[in-house]
């Protein structure tokens, strides 16, 4: 069954914490060098764990193992023969804007993941705590409520000592609705730090807590389990998720404290007879059907990255929303639509609340400029860091940068068909110029042999996406371009190699 994971953030953390600010790749994480391209052991395992494989790679086996590779090594190839034509994707703009950003969103991450998250210690009390309460789970009765007026209300009923599954049998009728939360839940802190401490007693009365749909929960605790990690190995692992958990919030509110500086002093003003056109016609553009959004959803998993979400709204025939109007005021400095839709290029509008109504997109877009800015502030400590010239943020960048160049090289000769062609089909006409490619080439692919024997896959299908950020998914979707099985080509093909590649 396919899944997708919004754990995109602290698996990126994980690999690039281990990464120094080296101009030169560390050769122990080379996988293959294609050319001037390089696949690290981590794209590998990345682009073919993080995305969707075909059926005919989908399993963990050897077999499928070197198909990957050739899917990645033919996705570098095309993307040097796509180099070697009159266009180049350095023309188009739009196209270096959202390169920019991708890199610049990377610059952000590492610098949290290196200043923040790698430097945070839990102490052993700390830890201990924490893990005594992860294996419990908490059983709550809950009303969800509209606003702080009948918040009032229900909390002085509350206080009377009429129950909460009485008060919704009265207002709504029914039982009271309940679940269970466990430690690992990605509750608010608010919620969190409540209802997993030594002192929580059953009947206890929890909240308000406000959500993010601008509505209050009130809970009652009906009573909690908890279930001890048995073996040697439950133990060992869920300290580990303990001690992630710990350490991703308190690196998170370091980093939140650095931002909340950085902003200090720096003032951010609405035009608002140009922001009220504006929000306006913007809604109508963000606020998509839930057809149009899977739309989008599925081009941007298993089509070419494209920019989405970028601002369009707003055409040069309108009078009423002039391009060159004032939008805001930063730092006493004038933002038109126009500059601030060239920055939207490189960094799409990301909003803090995902489900919305046309009267609340006014308030949500504000947070989403002033969020933008923020980041436009971050990235440039990241510059001036140095983090632009480090080795694994150049990878990324080149990661995307070659995935569009090979499939604009596979289009070309997608178009020279006439009609639709089926996977059949078109394994059959491109096949044999991916081999005619891997001959042309072959002095110049390096493959090492070990390290590729080492890594080990699943057979699972996952989509890892990212939450909060301009570009949710984390690597581009899996090459659809051979299904070659053989690595009889390149250099490093040791004799362990050749004697399997005989006996196949």
């Amino acid at each position: 069954m396919n899944r997708i994971s919004h754990y995109g953030l602290l698996l990126f953390i994980c690999f690039i914490i281990s990464c120094s600010q080296n101009e030169k790749i560390p050769d122990n994480i080379i996988l293959a060098e294609i050319g001037d391209k390089v696949i690290t052991i981590q794209d590998f395992i990345r682009r073919a764990e993080y995305t969707i494989r075909p059926p005919y790679c989908s399993q963990g086996n050897y077999i499928h193992k070197k198909i990957i590779l050739n899917s990645l090594i033919a996705e570098k190839l095309t993307a040097l023969e796509f180099e070697k034509s009159s266009i180049s994707a350095s023309e188009n703009k739009n196209f270096q804007a959202y390169l920019t950003g991708r890199k610049e969103q990377a610059m952000r991450q590492k610098y949290y993941a290196e200043e923040y998250y790698a430097k945070t210690v839990i102490p052993d009390e700390e830890m201990k705590n924490a893990y005594a309460l992860s294996r419990r789970k908490v059983r709550i009765d809950y009303l969800n409520l509209p606003d702080l007026k009948t918040v009032n209300k229900v909390q002085k009923i509350i206080m009377e000592g009429v129950t909460l599954d009485s008060i919704n049998s009265i207002l709504w009728g029914g039982d009271v609705p309940s679940r269970e939360i466990t430690w690992f839940d990605k509750e608010s802190d608010d919620i969190h730090d409540a209802l997993f401490n030594p002192d929580l007693k059953k009947g206890q009365i929890i909240g308000p807590f406000s959500t993010e749909d601008n509505t209050f929960i009130i809970m009652t605790v009906s009573g909690w389990t908890t279930q001890p990690a048995i073996t040697e190995t439950d133990q060992i692992l869920t300290w580990k998720d303990v001690n992630e958990r710990l350490t991703e919030n308190k690196s998170r509110k370091g980093y939140l404290k650095w931002v909340e500086g950085l902003m200090s002093g720096k003032s951010f003003e609405l035009n608002p007879e140009v922001f009220d056109i504006y929000a306006k016609r913007a809604s109508i553009y963000y606020l998509k059907s839930d057809s149009e959004k899977q739309k989008s959803l599925n081009q941007a998993l298993w089509e070419t990255p494209e920019l989405l979400d970028q601002a369009i709204f707003t055409r040069s025939n309108e009078p009423a929303l002039d391009e060159n109007g004032i939008l805001f005021l930063y730092n006493d400095k004038e933002w038109t639509i126009d500059k601030f839709h060239a920055l939207l290029r490189a960094h799409p509008l990301v909003f803090r609340k995902k489900k919305m109504g046309y009267g609340e997109f006014p308030g949500q877009l504000k947070f989403a400029i002033a969020d933008v800015l923020r980041d436009t502030e971050v990235t440039k400590a990241c510059y001036r860091a140095g983090y632009d010239q480090d080795w694994s943020i150049g990878l990324n960048t080149q990661m995307w940068e070659d995935v569009n160049s090979s499939l604009n090289y596979l289009n070309k000769i997608r178009f020279r068909e006439k009609g639709e062609l089926n996977q059949e089909q078109w394994f059959q006409m491109v096949n044999p110029i991916i081999d005619s490619l891997q001959n042309v080439y072959a002095d110049q692919i390096e493959i090492n042999i070990n390290a590729f024997e080492a890594i080990k896959i699943t057979a699972t299908d996952m989509v890892v996406s990212q939450k909060g950020v301009p570009y949710t998914v984390m690597v581009p979707s899996f090459p659809i371009i051979t299904t070659d099985n053989r690595l009889d080509y390149g250099k490093n093909i040791n004799r362990k190699m050749k004697e399997i590649l005989i006996h196949e």
